[in-house]
């Protein structure tokens, strides 16, 4: 058995091996001298059988004089034979050399026998998940602007009297331009209240384009800069270039299981991972390897069953560990940031550092069981970098290790970080430990402006690097069913020397369909600084679901319940809350909510002791796209513009209803992923018997938070119609065959009982169906349509 790794399972499944004699064969093969080799050299082509047993493949080789087979070490792998270690494909070798393998040839059947033990074959390599570059599809984007908005406003207090119950609005805003050049995008707040405009806060303003095909991501504007567990990454004003594995949404990074084994026979093959088939599959007798096989996150146990053709069954069950800490082999994310840092986002428009700063992160599979780390931050009266390494643990998990240095100024200092993550059957830990030694610096501590407090002048926020991070998180099994128990310890040390520590414990326990849940936490530094909350969750159905429990803290004890009908994705759901909590300080509030074609509102009125307010809030976005615009919900990510061509058609993305077309047949479709295969479908139910629907399904993928458009091409008077076409004797023409209307630029098909479906027909019409053995007929029929009825022409002859 192979050394296991994290993601990385290597497995021996050894059978029985039968032994079978080589046939003995008397003469070499015949074949013909070519041109361009030596003389007597011959290119031969030989059906290859390995312990007798038929690869099922034919291989080329090239006999020399004295009868000895050469073949490329390509060909040799191919068909089952490992050539020596460290050659070029393309090189020849001699079989005759190969250690512990033998062969004969049998010139009269053209077949070549060979003898060889396992370690003497090449494995036959079966691939699950294939990494093909030309299967994933093309991105697309067209041009367009989005408005996504987000409006609150409340009153005054309901139980006083004020002439003004009117308090004031806020708002947050996301503007963005597409192109197939890149996204700008511009987001912002404000707020108006006492009849006056608060002001606006400008949060981000970012450039950014992705190229698919390289996996890259290239920004310019307000940017988060890129971090490993052990840093921390920090807002920039300025330029990035980072790699962007979400870009391929069929790529893997993480090391993924792969086993090897050996079939004394042809089997049959079948891997199952957290009892789920993940594969299912032959093999040909001999040595196997199975890699990139599809495991879910985390710990587990994959079984591997070979099946013989007699039924016999070799089963092995393996531990396995997958964790994004790890990288594929040769795989290399990065990310790189020039600019300057930038402070109080949120609350200030332009507050930059004028300090120019510098930020490098990498990681490298080096091999499936290293991944390596990197990381450079500096600039003016700063350099600090670290590196680190990721390594499993054998199948059980993963660990990490780190190290860092900084100098800044007169001041200089290091870090250390170790990781571990751990699973069995389970169980699950996962423990982190990091140390601030002397005066360790990063770019986060060197530009942040301490806030203080007006009493005193003491320094309230800490900017500076934690000096201890402890932190400790176990999942323990429990002997019911359904239940899970959870143990959690924080230590937490600030560069100021504020220490806390929380604990906390949580079990939850589902008995049919209702869920028992407890939480407990307290700050062992402020034992004053506790909570304990339980209670129960009861779905009813109709997506309204019932909680109640009961609450204990320093302010007391007290008692909530709520129901609640969440509100879905079409348009016209709707949703309701009712909540209530009891206690030292009641709060009780109710609110409906509704989602329109334009956006979501909500509505509700909250109780606090004896005052009561009245609030109101609006979601939605504004679309230009498509020669349109639409206002709709908000537009997080990509969306598409659905052209149907006919009004009231029902439009659904990934099988679920989304709304029905406009009256210009249109809709607005807005939860598409980027990057990612999207269906969107129509039920044609609603359309027109004569309506021609040349598609149902399509199937799109948008660029980085843009639009497409997609049109179904429905005519609801497509000039067509079904057509029964005979031979001169009057029998149905069979189907599969093709056939093309006069000055029309496509084939139709022939289907059953002669029948064809075809477009563009005119008062008169001639026709040309081709059959199989190159000859033609020629048929002409009259056509006059029928409006809102299926037109049907019978017994066209085709002579």
């Amino acid at each position: 058995m192979r050394n296991l790794s994290a993601g990385t399972v290597f497995a021996s499944i050894l059978l029985s091996v039968s032994v079978l004699r080589a046939q003995e064969v008397p003469n070499p093969p015949a074949a013909a001298v070519t041109a361009d080799q030596p003389a007597g050299t011959r290119d031969v082509n030989l059906e290859v059988f390995i312990n007798n047993v038929s690869t099922k493949m034919i291989g080329n080789f090239k006999q020399r004089s004295n009868g000895s087979l050469v073949a490329t070490a390509g060909e040799l792998r191919e068909v089952g034979i490992k050539p020596p270690a460290h050659v070029d494909d393309a090189t020849l070798v001699e079989l005759g050399t190969l250690p512990g393998l033998s062969y004969q040839v049998d010139d009269p059947t053209q077949r070549l026998y060979v003898q060889a033990g396992d370690k003497q074959r090449a494995p036959h390599v079966i691939s699950v998940r294939q990494q093909e570059e030309g299967k994933v599809p093309e991105p697309q984007s067209g041009y367009g602007a989005v408005l996504n908005y987000s409006l609150y406003a409340s009153s005054n207090s309901l139980f006083k009297n004020s002439s003004d119950i009117f308090q004031g609005i806020s708002g947050s805003f996301d503007a963005r331009i597409f192109s197939p050049y890149g996204t700008l995008s511009q987001s912002f707040i404000a707020g108006y209240s006492n009849g006056s405009l608060d002001g606006v806060t400008r949060l981000n303003t970012t450039w950014s384009y992705s190229d698919p095909k390289n996996l890259l991501t290239y920004r310019a504007g307000d940017l988060t800069t890129g971090g490993l567990s052990w840093t921390r990454p920090v807002y920039f004003g300025g330029i990035q270039f980072q790699r962007n594995f979400s870009l391929r949404s069929d790529l893997v990074t993480e090391p993924l299981p792969a086993f090897a084994g050996t079939a004394a026979v042809p089997s049959t093959l079948e891997i199952y991972a957290q009892n789920v088939r993940t594969y299912s599959g032959d093999v040909p007798a001999g040595p196997f390897e199975v890699n990139n096989l599809p495991v879910f996150s985390g710990g587990g146990q994959a079984t591997v069953v070979l099946r013989d053709s007699l039924g016999r069954e070799t089963t092995q069950t393996l531990p396995f560990y997958s964790s994004n800490l790890l990288l594929r082999r040769g795989l290399l994310d990065f990310s790189a940031e020039l600019g300057v840092p930038r402070r109080n986002f949120g609350t200030e428009s332009n507050d930059y550092d004028n300090r120019i700063m510098g930020v490098a992160t990498a990681r490298y599979g080096l091999t499936d069981w290293l991944t390596l780390e990197g990381h450079f931050e500096g600039g003016v009266d700063l350099l600090n970098g670290g590196v680190g390494a990721a390594f499993p643990l054998g199948g059980w998990g993963v660990a990490s290790v780190a190290g860092a240095a900084s100098k800044s100024s007169d001041r200089s200092g290091s870090l250390a970080n170790a990781s571990l993550e751990l699973s069995y059957d389970r169980w699950a830990l996962y423990a982190r430990v990091q140390r601030a030694f002397d005066d360790y610096d990063d770019i986060a501590s060197v530009s942040a402006k301490p806030t203080t407090s007006t009493a005193g002048g003491l320094a309230i926020l800490s900017a500076g690097v934690p000096r201890a991070i402890d932190q400790v998180t176990l999942s323990v099994p429990t002997p019911l069913d359904l239940s899970s128990l959870n143990l959690s310890y924080t230590r937490l040390e600030s560069a100021d020397g504020t220490k806390s520590k929380i604990a906390s414990l949580s079990y939850n326990q589902t008995f049919k369909h209702t869920t028992f849940y407890a939480t407990a936490f307290t700050d062992l530094e402020e034992r004053g600084n506790f909570g304990v909350f339980a209670g129960l969750s009861i779905p009813f159905g109709s997506n309204i679901t019932a909680n109640t429990g009961v609450q204990s803290g320093p302010d007391g004890l007290g008692l909530v319940a709520d129901v609640s009908k969440s509100m879905q994705q079409e348009n016209g759901s709707f949703g309701w809350r009712l909540r209530t909590s009891e206690g030292q300080n009641t709060n009780r509030e109710a609110a409906l909510s509704y989602r329109a074609p334009f956006g979501q509102i909500e509505a509700g009125v909250q109780q606090q002791d004896r005052d009561a307010r009245a609030m109101l809030r609006l979601d939605g976005a504004i679309a230009a796209a498509g020669g349109g615009v639409f206002a709709t919900n908000r537009i997080d990510d990509a969306f598409a513009i659905v052209d149907v061509g006919a009004p009231d058609v029902e439009v659904q993305q990934q099988n679920r209803p989304v709304g029905k077309t406009s009256q210009s047949g249109r809709i607005l479709v807005p939860n598409l992923n980027s990057y990612e295969p999207n269906t969107v479908s129509i039920d044609p139910k609603n359309l027109p018997v004569d309506a021609d629907v040349p598609a149902t399904k399509e199937i799109v993928v948008p660029a980085d938070r843009s639009g497409v458009v997609v049109k179904f091409g429905v005519a609801e008077a497509p000039q067509a119609a079904l057509v029964t076409i005979v031979d001169k004797n009057g029998a149905f023409l069979p189907a599969g065959l093709s056939g093309r209307l006069q000055g029309a630029s496509e084939d139709f098909v022939i289907g059953y009982d002669g029948q064809a479906y075809i477009r563009g027909l005119h008062a008169r019409n001639s026709i040309e169906v081709s059959f199989e053995d190159g000859t033609k007929c020629h048929g002409d029929f009259p056509y006059k349509p029928q409006r809102g009825e299926q037109v049907v022409i019978d017994n066209v002859r085709c002579f």
